[in-house]
């Protein structure tokens, strides 16, 4: 088996599968051709369980002291202040190993890349639900979204989050600043909140998202991140964000995936979903 880059090894990262530091590892180099299109060249916000998720976690974007091997910097300049900041980037499978030595549970990567921060080269709409809404109702979301999408030109893809909710992604040429791509997802996330306000609602308010599915377009900002395909999530068990097929939607349940069933689900990388998204070319409509 190749050797991994990392200490403390068989530390217990997730107390329900008794998953280690080791597993993680040996899950991120596995997956790394798949993920890596996804993440690499990108800011990253990510989420770090030093002792399990089951204990204190947090989120970290700026670089520290003695990040391990593969794991670089982005200097960004802060708009706010106009300092130049030490982003997180990854761009190897070393950089991958070397997350899961920080005990990194979750990599959220931005949707711009390195060299192009301002104009996004990816819309992401994120179907939130409510707890009382089932599966069905939210699948038929997605499948409704793709074909709004689809009329007016735009091919979308599909995953899971590792959570309840699911996102639709859309790869677009970077083109455009943040704020005219964050209006346009605001445009159709309206035009289907008008079309059925008693399931949709696009403010964040939690008093308002009760028994609807939250419409989130809020992810299309300069440093939003969503969370990356294939990337784990800090939760018991260590679910895990999925791409999917259209057609899982007409599953009877959510599809579900954790790290340490990899070896179970591990044949869907033969025909992975979200390939071709990386050359996907296609221009947000005017």
């Amino acid at each position: 088996m190749k050797e991994l880059a990392i200490t403390h090894p068989d530390k217990v990262l997730d107390a329900e599968s008794g998953m280690t530091k080791r597993s993680l590892a040996e899950y991120y180099d596995a997956i790394a051709d798949h993920l890596l299109p996804h993440i690499a060249n990108r800011p990253l916000s990510i989420v770090r369980c030093p002792s399990g998720s089951d204990k204190p976690c947090f989120f970290q974007k700026h670089v520290g002291r003695g990040v391990p091997d593969g794991v670089k910097t982005v200097v960004i300049k802060n708009q706010e202040s106009g300092e130049m900041e030490d982003f997180l980037t990854v761009n190897s499978s070393e950089g991958l190993v070397g997350l899961a030595q920080m005990s990194v549970l979750e990599i959220h990567p931005w949707g711009s890349r390195n060299d192009s921060l301002d104009k996004p080269d990816r819309v992401v709409f994120d179907l939130d639900p409510d707890l009382s809404i089932e599966w069905k109702a939210l699948a038929e979301t997605a499948q409704k979204l793709k074909m709004r999408l689809s009329r007016v030109g735009l091919k979308s893809f599909l995953k899971s989050t590792g959570g309840k909710g699911l996102h639709v992604v859309i790869p677009i040429r970077p083109e455009h600043e943040w704020p005219a791509v964050k209006q346009f997802a605001h445009e159709i996330a309206l035009e289907m909140e008008h079309a059925q306000p008693d399931l949709y609602v696009t403010k964040m308010t939690k008093t308002v998202r009760k028994n609807h599915i939250y419409l989130d377009y809020l992810r299309n900002d300069r440093e939003s991140t969503s969370i990356a395909p294939f990337s784990p999530r800090a939760r018991p068990g260590t679910p895990v964000a999925v791409p999917l097929q259209w057609t899982e939607l007409d599953s009877a349940k959510a599809p579900a995936f954790h790290v340490p069933d990899f070896a179970r689900w591990k044949t869907r990388l033969r025909n992975d979903p979200w390939r071709k998204l990386p050359e996907t070319d296609q221009r947000l409509p005017s």
